[in-house]
């Protein structure tokens, strides 16, 4: 009796001394907006954010591989072709990835991708890498834009969210 009186004690003592769990743990991440797929086998474009500040309209996007191999995928965003840009249905306006005095794109790279210049990556099996691109913002009448990713099927009406 006393030798489990002790044992118990002696495990009580040792979970006070433990830290405490966390109140709530994050597993992931922000939701996507939509979920599309693509033409590189096993890769799917997930749109995480659409938002303007000012004249600019920042597009954020994941690309998420379930594939059994490692992928080469492309964004071209300048030059020719311009594959991935934003397309405002109500105007026929096209907005293409700002680029800066030098001519490079503001995006999370600007590199050769083919026939123009943007994002060219690895994306590694069961993997997801991140990406993001500016744009000129339309007017603020305009709450929702179409957006266009290289091989993949158009996002529709998503909508514009303001900061």
């Amino acid at each position: 009796m006393r030798r489990t009186t002790v044992l118990v004690l002696a495990g009580a003592f040792l979970l006070a001394l433990a830290p405490a769990a966390p109140a709530q743990i994050t597993v992931g991440g922000p939701k996507p907006l939509a979920t599309g797929p693509t033409n590189w086998p096993g890769v799917t474009i997930e749109l995480m954010s659409v938002e303007r500040k000012g004249s600019v309209l920042t597009v954020k996007w994941a690309t998420k591989s379930t594939a059994a191999k490692t992928e080469t995928i492309q964004f071209e965003l300048s030059g020719k072709p311009m594959t991935t840009y934003l397309l405002d249905e109500e105007s026929g306006t096209k907005y293409y990835a700002l680029t800066d005095k030098e001519g490079n794109t503001l995006a999370s790279e600007h590199v050769y991708a083919g026939g123009g210049f943007g994002i060219s990556d690895y994306l590694e099996a069961g993997a997801t890498n991140r990406y993001w691109a500016k744009f000129p913002a339309p007017p603020a009448a305009v709450k929702t834009i179409n957006v266009f990713f290289t091989n993949s099927d158009p996002f529709e009406g998503v909508a514009i969210t303001d900061k």
